[in-house]
């Protein structure tokens, strides 16, 4: 991929980088522990501590989404992007466009076991 079309891609990884930052700092409260001394039932404990457990996978996945976006933004740097770590070739604009921090093209992801 040269490097005019890697660029096309900084704004597109930018702008989902600052949504996940704006998910994040939306869930900061849903991810506080729960206080032992709220006064409410045993269930409604329970509840809610699933609720944070629920929260908080879901903080750690976006978590995880950020620096795979922030690694693609360094490889548009570097001018790797778009080339496949595992064969070296090229990954679909197609591919590129759904996942943005993909690695790897479609032909070596359905060759690994």
């Amino acid at each position: 991929m040269n490097p005019t079309d890697q660029e096309k891609f900084r704004p597109v990884i930018q702008l989902r980088l600052d949504a996940i930052a704006a998910d994040l700092s939306a869930a900061q409260e849903s991810t506080k522990p729960i206080s032992p001394d709220v006064a409410i039932g045993r269930l409604s404990r329970l509840d809610s501590m699933q609720m944070q457990q629920m929260a908080l996978a879901g903080k750690r996945r976006l978590e995880d989404e950020h620096a795979r976006l922030h690694e693609a933004m360094r490889r548009i740097d570097t001018g790797n992007y778009g080339r496949c770590f595992l064969c070296g070739g090229d990954i679909a604009t197609e591919r590129l466009e759904f996942q943005p921090d993909a690695v790897s093209c479609v032909a070596c992801l359905n060759r690994r076991p």
